[in-house]
């Protein structure tokens, strides 16, 4: 299981804020700082800048398009991003899909095409880059640079005498910020009627992307593409959503105790190849489907975190079992002061573990369980 696609999903549902202490700064010499103080005398980028950087930079592509002879029967346009940090913008028409259509097919002409050839950012026809995106774009490659960092981690890092400060950017877009804030550019672009100036299709989607397949269409894709259209462009996914329905109201009756184990084969697999995500579903949905449990569901992840803090030495599934345990924690609702107390109780048993960077997992835990004692 990748508990981080849990928490990623947290972060593209607005229930975690963004918001964390501290700025990321980038200077000459491909210099980077990090400081827990607002620097002064140079721009500081926050979520609202960087989002109206986003769309300012989709504006100037829709602009270059708008003039480009290829504008015509445009069929998607995805804003793009990954765990690199660069921004892309990808688009589509049919008449570049039909060619592509009939490369693969002579490629792979036993294979089976589907809506995912058609809609895979990847297999468009035109790729913009950030300097493609006029003035934003140059913020936007400063904003690239920063997945070069080596550590990103709260170490602080100040300004040294000779740094020469070019720009900031606030912590909790670097982290994983970026990827909300994404979303929200492409929806802004949506509600100003960006698109307008390009010649679409009836069935015409705009969406963004964050480069994780599971996330994108079982999150992402849906905040921007309707319902309706989006089952009828890709009728594989809903026919999934359904078996995974199924599967859910056959399993609503489970105590806490057994959801947690029930789940326990989706833990331990690193490839995704069991239940939730065989149905293009991600631990997300995994932990969603607990959250009714509440008060229950903390009681016994609790439970299950002190037996493995017990434990002198640990396997590697223990470390899969305690991130489980650990990210179910935030499904529960509040924490009821019994809760609080094993949660304060818990956070130095975690953190006596961290003696090293490898052993970063314990630090983040006990700060995870001190946040839940507050």
């Amino acid at each position: 299981m990748n508990t981080y696609e849990s928490t990623l999903s947290r972060i593209l549902e607005e229930r975690t804020p963004i918001d964390r202490p501290g700025y990321y700064i980038i200077c000459q010499e491909d210099k980077t700082r990090f400081t827990l103080e607002k620097p002064h005398n140079v721009e500081v980028i926050h979520a609202d800048k960087f989002v109206a950087l986003l769309v300012e930079g989709c504006k100037e592509v829709i602009r270059t398009f708008e003039q480009s002879s290829d504008n015509l029967d445009l069929y998607a346009f995805c804003l793009y991003t990954s765990e690199f940090k660069e921004v892309r913008v990808y688009l589509n028409t049919l008449s570049a899909y039909e060619t592509t259509l009939k490369q693969h097919e002579a490629k792979y002409p036993d294979s089976e095409h589907s809506s995912f050839l058609k809609y895979n950012p990847g297999d468009y026809s035109f790729q913009f880059w950030a300097e493609d995106m006029g003035p934003a774009g140059n913020i936007l490659d400063y904003f690239r640079d920063l997945s070069d960092y080596p550590s990103l981690t709260d170490e602080v890092l100040p300004l040294e005498a000779g740094d020469q400060p070019l720009i900031a950017f606030e912590r909790g877009i670097v982290e994983a910020g970026y990827n909300l804030l994404v979303l929200k550019a492409m929806q802004q672009l949506i509600a100003e009627d960006a698109f307008t100036p390009l010649k679409r299709t009836d069935h015409f989607i705009a969406y963004a992307s964050i480069n994780e397949p599971l996330l994108d269409y079982s999150v992402v894709m849906r905040k921007t593409i309707r319902r309706e259209l989006f089952y009828s462009l890709f009728p594989e996914v809903k026919e999934k959503d359904l078996l995974f329905e199924e599967a859910v109201s056959a399993n609503s009756k489970l105590t806490a105790a057994q959801y947690l184990d029930y789940w326990l084969d989706a833990v331990h697999d690193q490839y995704n190849r069991t239940f939730p995500y065989t149905l293009n579903r991600s631990a997300y949905d995994i932990f969603c489907q607990m959250e009714h449990l509440g008060s229950a569901l903390a009681e016994e992840s609790l439970r299950r975190l002190l037996q493995l803090a017990g434990q002198n030495d640990w396997a590697s599934e223990d470390y899969y079992l305690a991130s489980y345990y650990m990210e179910s924690l935030f499904y529960t609702g509040p924490m009821t002061p019994e809760h609080k107390e094993i949660c304060r109780m818990l956070a130095p048993m975690f953190g006596v573990r961290h003696v090293s960077i490898m052993d970063d997992e314990f630090k983040d835990w006990a700060e995870i369980l001190e946040a839940f004692a507050a």
